[in-house]
């Protein structure tokens, strides 16, 4: 065992008792070597250009689909203002139910997390040993949103170090924001409910106690209707993770 752990243990065994004995010491308390970290907020930001036009609503054959598809796939691997490398797609096709043409929209912005190089956790961690993590909180919000069409949800993952997709090996699903209207931008911060003993709350955690890079996925793909807009425009995202260390 850990010296931060035997001391953080033996002064919480000393508060007990004094609590016991004199339960008038209200300024003993066993969160005493409880801290908050607020960690560095993280931008998210996914740009689909500023393509006119809809897209076409005409009947269309599952089978050959190029009446939906000439002249309308946008496929882009970019990094955004940000530095964060971000994957763009609108990738149109024929409606199987209703033989009529859609725009598949997918973006998926991948961004690690160092808390080694988080300025807010080195200084309140120091050299102190951490001997439990609570993940207080995760909020967002959407300061940025020129987008001509709607996004039912932003799926937000968080895996290993080296993640690249939702899909590698070990990631898991934090939690979906509330639906978000076109052009809408969200600046007051909502907040997506992380479970205790939860996969995603479980893997931040011990990342964070082994104080080991993770990395949070945000993915958005709706799919856009015949006669909608053709997707464009801007979208950012900003989590704000706060944490809590026990010493």
């Amino acid at each position: 065992m850990s010296t931060g752990v035997k001391v953080a243990g033996v002064a919480r065994l000393a508060c007990a008792v004094l609590l016991a004995s004199a339960p008038w010491a209200v300024g003993c308390s066993s969160d005493i070597f409880d801290v908050t970290v607020d960690l560095s907020s993280e931008a998210y930001h996914a740009d689909f250009g500023c393509t006119n036009g809809n897209i076409p609503s005409v009947a269309c054959d599952p089978s050959a689909p190029s009446v939906c598809t000439t002249g309308q796939t946008v496929d882009t691997d970019a990094t955004a203002a940000t530095g964060v490398p971000a994957n763009v797609s609108v990738t149109p096709g024929c409606d199987a139910s209703s033989d009529l043409c859609f725009a598949q929209v997918m973006a998926r912005v991948v961004y690690p997390v160092n808390v080694l190089q988080d300025d807010n956790f080195t200084t309140k961690v120091a050299q102190r040993t951490i001997s439990l993590v609570r993940l207080a909180d995760l909020a967002y919000t959407v300061p940025i949103d020129t987008l001509t069409f709607a996004v039912p949800t932003v799926n937000i993952y968080v895996g290993p170090a080296g993640t690249t997709s939702e899909t590698d090996p070990g990631v898991v699903l934090v939690g979906s924001t509330s639906p978000i209207p076109a052009a809408t931008p969200v600046t007051s911060p909502l907040h997506l409910t992380i479970a205790d003993g939860s996969p995603a709350r479980t893997l931040i955690e011990q990342s964070i106690q082994a104080e080991q890079t993770f990395v949070f996925v945000v993915t958005l793909a709706p799919r856009i209707a015949a006669g909608d807009p053709i997707p464009a425009g801007a979208i950012e995202v900003d989590l704000f993770p706060q944490i809590q260390l026990g010493f």
